[in-house]
């Protein structure tokens, strides 16, 4: 049986991906600040779930609290990091609140996964929930599209790393759009919205073919090529 760890994992994306990877023979770690519905969500799971409280803006305790439950689970394969949060404010406080959680929590647990799975000599699998948010700048959350461009290059980093280093380590970048969760509810100019539960399987799926990048829903991929080679004077006025 596989063992999979969700940072992130108490609602949205996390808990419907949870339920999915549950359903196909998945032993789970599932982290979060809120105990009280990775309970629930404990209970939704068909097959053995280990949980543990996690707040990944606190780096150096959340690495320990990873290690921890790599322990508890006697090793894993596969770490998907979830965690993460927007905010188009534009106050710093809370752009920094975002680096932290999206960016460096990020690197600090990916990075503690990949020399865990180095160190035993095994084959791992790290995957990321980005955004295609990262494909470019954008004037209406310039602190959160930088944090997931910055998530793909992480991981375009750890893969190009593995591979020099001849290791069996895949790195699977999931890209989603719209998405129904917390942090879309309310939002306007949304198009292409697909309910978590769909999104689960879809990302389920990407990581069963190790997938390198996945576009969540698939369309997003058309509109990541549209926005790549849009020349700036249309860019700006969107």
């Amino acid at each position: 049986m596989k063992k999979a760890i969700i940072i992130g994992a108490s609602s949205g994306i996390g808990k419907e991906l949870a339920i999915e990877l549950s359903k196909r023979g998945y032993e789970l770690g599932l982290t979060a600040r809120r105990l009280n519905l990775l309970d629930e969500l404990s209970n939704l799971c068909v097959n053995k779930t280990y949980i543990e409280y996690m707040d990944v803006e606190k780096h150096e305790e959340s690495i320990d609290i990873l290690q921890k439950l790599i322990e508890r689970m006697g090793g894993f394969d596969i770490l998907i990091y979830n965690a993460g949060i927007g905010d188009s404010s534009g106050l710093f406080v809370k752009e920094n609140q975002m680096f932290n959680i999206n960016m460096v929590g990020f690197a600090a647990l990916s990075r503690h996964a990949y020399h865990y799975f180095k160190k035993e000599k095994k084959e791992g699998h790290i995957v990321g929930v980005s955004s295609i948010a990262g494909v470019r700048g954008m004037r209406m959350a310039v602190g959160y599209a930088a944090t997931k461009a910055f998530m793909w290059n992480y991981m375009e980093g750890l893969r190009h790393k593995a591979t020099a280093e001849k290791l069996p380590i895949a790195i699977t970048d999931i890209r989603p759009g719209f998405i129904e969760t917390d942090m879309t509810k309310g939002q306007k100019g949304m198009f292409w919205v697909q309910s978590a539960e769909k999104a689960a399987r879809q990302i389920a799926d990407a990581i069963a073919r190790k997938s390198k990048v996945a576009y969540i829903t698939r369309r997003w991929w058309l509109m990541k090529q549209l926005f790549s080679v849009m020349p700036d004077f249309i860019w700006n006025k969107t």
